[in-house]
C-alpha cells in the first residue's frame, strides 16, 4: 500500500511536469506548485494512517472501551519517575564498571610472572571449542571447561551462569606463555563478573578485553562466528572493537607535516602518503587532525580547520 502512494505520487508529479508551461506565466506556476503540495500532503496522510494503523486502534478502542479506563496522568511527574529510574541503572552500570577495573588492576598488580605451567594447571571455557572440537585439551599447561549451557531468554541462546568464557584471537597460539599468565590472572575476574550480576539482575554481558587479545566474557556462551569469511574463519578481536579502541586510546589533536619540496620525489615521496595514511587509520572518531605541506618555495602552508575524524 506504502508503494502504490509513491507511485501514485509520483505519476502525478511527471504528469503535472508533461503540461508544457505557457509563455504568459512562469514554471511552475502558483497553482501548480499547490496542487504538488496537495497532492504529496494527501499521499503522505494516506501512508501515515496506513503504516501506523491508527484507523485500526481506532476501531480496536471503540470495541473494548469497556474493558479500559482513562485517568489523567501528570506529564512532569512521569519524566521525574522516568529519569530516576534511568539514572538508576546508569549508577548501577557505573558501579559495576568501576568494581571490575578495580579488581582488574589489583589482581594484575599482584600477579607474579610464570615461565612455565604444570600440565592442566590453567582451566578456563574456550568459548571456540564447539568451533573446533579437535583443538580441545590439545595445548599444553591448559585445561579446558565443559559448562551445562541453558536456554535464557534474556540472551536468546545458551548460556551459563556458573562460568565465564575466553576467546583468543585465532592468530595467537593459546598455549603461548604470555596467554597463560593471561588466563591465570583473569580467572580472578569471574567472582566479580558473579557479584556484579547477583547486585544487579538486569545485567546482561560482562566483557574484559586485554591488550593481548584475549576476551573474558560473563556469562559463558559458545561462541557464535557471524563472520562470511571462506571457510568460517574467526577473524573477532576484541582490540579492533570501537569500545576497547576508544577506552585505550584519549582524544588527539594531530597535525601532520609533510615535506613536500623538490628533493621529496619518487618512491620517497610514496613512502611519505602511504605512512601517513596508515597513521589515520590508528585514528578513533574522537581525533581530530589535519596535514600541512611544507616546501621551500612557499614555506609552512597550515590549514584553517581541524577536522573530526571519522573512521
Amino acid at each position: 500500500m506504502a508503494a502504490g502512494c509513491l507511485l501514485a505520487l509520483t505519476l502525478t508529479l511527471f504528469q503535472s511536469l508533461l503540461i508544457g508551461p505557457s509563455s504568459e506565466e512562469p514554471f511552475p506556476s502558483a497553482v501548480t506548485i499547490k496542487s504538488w503540495v496537495d497532492k504529496m500532503q494527501e499521499d503522505l496522510v494516506t501512508l501515515a494512517k496506513t503504516a501506523s494503523g491508527v484507523n485500526q486502534l481506532v476501531d480496536i478502542y471503540e470495541k473494548y472501551q469497556d474493558l479500559y479506563t482513562v485517568e489523567p496522568n501528570n506529564a512532569r511527574q512521569l519524566v521525574e519517575i522516568a529519569a530516576r529510574d534511568i539514572e538508576k541503572l546508569l549508577s548501577n552500570r557505573s558501579k559495576a564498571l568501576v568494581r571490575l577495573a578495580l579488581e582488574a588492576e589489583k589482581v594484575q598488580a599482584a600477579h607474579q610472572w610464570r615461565e612455565d605451567f604444570a600440565s592442566n594447571e590453567v582451566v578456563y571455557y574456550n568459548a571456540k571449542d564447539d568451533l573446533d572440537p579437535e583443538k580441545n585439551d590439545s595445548e599444553p599447561g591448559s585445561q579446558r571447561i565443559k559448562p551445562v549451557f541453558i536456554d535464557d531468554a534474556n540472551f536468546g541462546r545458551q548460556i551459563s551462569y556458573q562460568h565465564a568464557a575466553v576467546h583468543i584471537p585465532t592468530d595467537i597460539y593459546e598455549g603461548s606463555t604470555i596467554v597463560l599468565n593471561e588466563l591465570n590472572w583473569t580467572s580472578a575476574l569471574d567472582e566479580v563478573f558473579k557479584k556484579n550480576r547477583e547486585e544487579d539482575p538486569s545485567l546482561l554481558w560482562q566483557v574484559f578485553g586485554s591488550a593481548t587479545g584475549l576476551a573474558r566474557y560473563y556469562p559463558a556462551s559458545p561462541w557464535v562466528d557471524n563472520s562470511r569469511t571462506p571457510n568460517k574463519i574467526d577473524l573477532y578481536d576484541v582490540r579492533r572493537r570501537p569500545w576497547y579502541i576508544q577506552g585505550a586510546a584519549s582524544p588527539k589533536d594531530m597535525l601532520i607535516l609533510v615535506d613536500v619540496s623538490g628533493s621529496v620525489s619518487g618512491l620517497t615521496l610514496k613512502l611519505i602518503r602511504t605512512s601517513v595514511s596508515e597513521m589515520l587509520e590508528t585514528l578513533s572518531d574522537d581525533d581530530f587532525v589535519n596535514v600541512a605541506s611544507d616546501s621551500k618555495d612557499r614555506g609552512i602552508t597550515l590549514p584553517k580547520t581541524y577536522f573530526h575524524c571519522r573512521v
